[in-house]
């Protein structure tokens, strides 16, 4: 049965013999409950989500010059761009990236926009000479280039709000996980000019979070980018919320050990009262106090992850394989 924080926190009060203090207890009670569950990976938190990674916009052609960073495209490749629903054109272009489809270099695209039936990219850095194979090769070679085939796609993923670490990536179709890689063997390993986009995504590196909002969500790159919508799914722990008075524990967490951690509190907040009144010998008293709990919350935790694992991983997994 489920505990809900405001007893916790009434029986915080009571076991210190205080007369009042039950919000903020019960704040205590909250807090210690995200700092416990924040020291493993709890089953509680464990939650499945799904994202949708839409096909790349490959239809059209393109007009690019040299070492200028204005891409024109054609009005087939304009059609495609503005009745694409999921990046929202001309505005939802930001950010997206671009690469003529035989190309090795990928740009991010600054801004989009439409002037007389004219499409027009404007990439964050110009197109380099790193691509000038693709120019025809006269004597002196153009600088300008038209009827070039190009791919736009996001690279990048946002995930659930409440991500904090993540766990296994699938794509349904492919009967198999994807790889989980860190960003730095993705580009000094896997695939340093990320030159594919194929039917299978292969790997999956988490890149960071969101700073243009608040922190979250994280955000992960996807490689190869599939060349046909494709819905992944994936697991990921939550991150833990600062329970509230109205809150309850979940039923895998014991309430004395939340219990121990708020009088951690309760007693350093009754030490540092004591303190300022000038009576050292009581603050000394509830800072030996507090020491013992704290200790008590610590001797708990290991407690704490065992109730919440349920099953072993292992033992359900040769369970299941007709082992005993």
């Amino acid at each position: 049965m489920a505990v809900a924080i405001r007893d916790v926190a009434r029986q915080v009060v009571a076991n210190l013999g205080l007369d009042s203090g039950y919000e903020l207890a019960a704040q205590w009670c909250g807090q210690r409950y995200a700092e416990l569950t924040a020291r493993a990976k709890f089953r509680h938190l464990r939650q499945y989500s799904q994202v949708y990674l839409p096909a790349p916009i490959n239809v059209g052609t393109s007009t690019i010059t040299l070492d200028n960073p204005v891409v024109t495209l054609d009005s087939a490749a304009l059609a495609a761009c503005q009745s694409n629903q999921f990046f929202g054109w001309p505005d939802g272009f930001t950010g997206l990236f671009f690469r003529p489809q035989i190309g090795l270099t990928w740009y991010r695209i600054a801004s989009a926009n439409q002037q007389g039936g004219v499409g027009t990219l404007i990439l964050e850095t110009p197109f380099a000479q790193d691509n000038g194979f693709l120019f025809n090769q006269s004597n002196p070679p153009p600088t300008v280039q038209t009827g070039i085939p190009f791919y736009i796609i996001p690279r990048y993923v946002q995930l659930d709000p409440q991500a904090r670490q993540l766990g296994v990536f699938v794509c349904d179709f492919m009967y198999r996980p994807l790889e989980l890689v860190s960003e730095d063997e993705l580009n000094r390993r896997v695939a340093p000019n990320r030159f594919l986009v194929w039917a299978y995504p292969q790997f999956v590196a988490e890149l960071n979070s969101n700073l243009n909002l608040t922190g979250q969500p994280k955000q992960v790159e996807i490689y190869p980018w599939p060349t046909q919508s494709v819905t992944m799914h994936y697991t990921f722990w939550a991150t833990p919320k600062i329970l509230g008075i109205e809150d309850y524990l979940p039923p895998t967490i014991d309430p004395d050990i939340v219990r121990s951690g708020a009088m951690v509190d309760a007693c350093n907040n009754r030490a540092g009262k004591a303190v300022r009144a000038g009576n050292l010998q009581e603050a000394q008293y509830w800072t030996n106090l507090g020491n013992q709990n704290e200790t008590k919350f610590n001797q708990k935790v290991g407690r704490a992850i065992r109730n919440d694992m349920g099953a072993e991983d292992l033992a359900f997994t040769l369970q299941r394989n007709g082992w005993r």
